[in-house]
């Protein structure tokens, strides 16, 4: 017999949206501190929760 435990439910809360700012970033800290490195984590974000939610189907 196998049995599968099932993922917390916290656990497959989606990742916030990339970080984006009206008119587009306003100085170059904009781009260092939320664009490169906030898209990146988004991508590790998503791809990390794809990989769960695949684990966790019935």
């Amino acid at each position: 017999m196998t049995v599968k435990e099932r993922i917390p439910a916290a656990f497959l809360i989606p990742c916030p949206p990339n970080w984006w700012k009206l008119g587009g970033p306003a100085s170059v800290g904009d781009f260092v501190e939320r664009g490169d490195v906030n898209g990146a984590a988004r991508d590790v974000c998503a791809t990390r929760l794809a990989k769960v939610a695949e684990w966790d189907k019935p």
